[in-house]
């Protein structure tokens, strides 16, 4: 489905004129007339609207209200990001982490090098495979140290921002690294044992988690666990579980975010290598691999068209962040910083023909108080991938569809206009956002929107259900095309 979507969203050739910035004379008066009381019904003093309505093919402004403002988008900067990625990488591009060393009979002889280029999808499981398949290379033994070489994306593993909220341990906020497992987070695993007795827990990455549980079973009750982490000397982390959960519950996973996402992943890799029978001699270290080392085991990621679907529908930041140092990274020439991902952003921006006049860009998912662009900003971006057949496709199926998946599954379900919504929200304490197209029959007819409301702090429900009836309002628009 995701690769075939292409033809069933475009169906004809589009028309292929007008500039991606140009800007027509004022809304059509029908589109204003129902839109403008509607707006101005719902914005509080203290808010801040920036609407913007195109047509796709044309360029022509329906509809605008303060277009120009220089906002910040939250998650809809992810939009930012996919479009340079596709361009910047590639549609089938696909990340490689590796096992490297020397072989020698059924040993590595030095170090065994666990080298990754940021593949934001690696899992424990993966971790397995490439164990697996060093073990069936006949290694029965590492002589030497388990290294970590993370090189490959910089040494800047916290993305800009992620710093104003220090004490969050939720993994939205995971930090990144060109070796990373499990999104960077470590999982504890819940499930209650006979009343009385001790729960059954469990916890990952295995090997980096030095586990303590004092969870009971209750006979009744709800659930009460607390996890406690602390880091340890030697760079691993000591996880304790306190309270209880009832005999009846549920099995439940608790994630927090990772502090040392590298040397996790090698704890990881040591402890699926010795559970597969392979002993290893020396530490489990981060560093620099050296020179000449044959691949004794490879893991190739999807495709990065497949990738993106966790950046569009789901809005994982530690995806975003992870695709825009990989932006970074390519072409491989300089040190690879979040700056220097941000500036390809910009690049690809003036490139495509979207005035970045006013627009700040300091990450690639949109966390906490970062970027700021314009409505008209991201319309144009939108125009753009819709008007580049290279890309098209991919760029709007890792959207998410209204009323059908991702972060719209339970918004925009409007009878007889399934999949017609394809957008990227936006959302925190003080911001809501929307941006995307309403297909039309005629592509050329589709619409392109953003919607970008600032200061809504306490009040992002009726924000959201504004934004809603506003695509709402634009999806009745394209139906009377028919």
């Amino acid at each position: 489905m995701r690769r075939g979507l292409g033809a069933a969203l475009v169906g004809v050739a589009l028309a292929m004129t007008g500039h991606v910035g140009a800007q027509s004379p004022a809304a059509a008066p029908p589109l204003a007339t129902t839109l403008a009381p509607l707006i101005a019904a719902a914005v509080t003093p203290g808010e801040r609207l920036s609407v913007v309505v195109m047509e796709a093919g044309s360029g022509r402004v329906l509809f605008e209200r303060e277009p120009a403002a220089a906002l910040n988008p939250a998650s809809d900067t992810k939009l930012l990001t996919a479009a340079t990625a596709l361009a910047a990488l590639g549609a089938d591009r696909r990340f490689t982490t590796s096992l490297d060393g020397n072989q020698v009979g059924d040993a590595v002889a030095g170090p065994l090098v666990f080298r990754g280029d940021g593949d934001p999808s690696l899992s424990t499981g993966d971790v397995y495979a490439l164990a697996r398949e060093l073990v069936a290379s006949g290694i029965r033994r590492v002589e030497g140290d388990l290294v970590v070489d993370d090189r490959a994306l910089g040494t800047e593993h916290l993305p800009p921002a992620f710093d104003q909220q220090p004490g969050e341990s939720a993994p939205f906020r995971a930090a990144v690294s060109a070796v990373s497992i499990d999104e960077n987070a470590l999982s504890v695993r819940v499930r209650p044992g006979a009343a009385g007795a001790a729960a059954i827990v469990s916890a990952e990455p295995r090997g980096y988690v030095e586990l303590e549980s004092a969870l009971t079973t209750t006979a009744t009750g709800q659930p009460s666990v607390n996890i406690a982490v602390t880091p340890l000397p030697d760079g691993r982390a000591r996880v304790r579980v306190t309270g209880s959960v009832p005999a009846g519950a549920r099995s439940a996973v608790y994630r927090r975010r990772l502090d040392s996402p590298s040397l996790a992943a090698g704890w990881a890799m040591r402890s699926a290598l010795e559970d597969l029978g392979v002993r290893i001699s020396g530490a489990t270290r981060v560093g620099a691999a050296p020179a000449g080392l044959t691949t004794l085991a490879t893991h190739r990621s999807p495709a990065l068209s497949a990738l993106l679907y966790e950046v569009g529908k789901e809005s994982n930041n530690f995806y975003a962040e992870m695709t825009l140092l990989a932006i970074a990274a390519t072409p491989a020439a300089g040190a690879v910083t979040f700056q220097r991902g941000t500036e390809r952003v910009l690049d690809w921006c003036r490139g495509a023909g979207v005035d970045t006049r006013g627009m700040v860009l300091r990450n690639g998912s949109g966390l906490y108080d970062a970027n700021r662009v314009s409505a008209r900003q991201l319309a144009q971006v939108l125009r753009a991938n819709w008007r580049r057949p290279a890309v098209r496709d991919e760029f709007i199926a890792q959207l998410a569809v209204g009323g059908g998946d991702g972060t719209l599954r339970n918004r925009l379900r409007i009878a007889g206009a399934e999949r017609m919504v394809r957008a990227k929200t936006g959302t925190l304490d003080d911001v809501i956002a929307l941006s995307g197209y309403v297909l039309a029959p005629d592509p050329s007819r589709t619409l392109v929107f953003s919607i970008l409301a600032n200061g809504v702090r306490g009040r992002a429900a009726p924000t959201r259900q504004l934004a809603d009836q506003i695509v709402t309002t634009l999806v009745g628009v394209v139906r009377a095309q028919r």
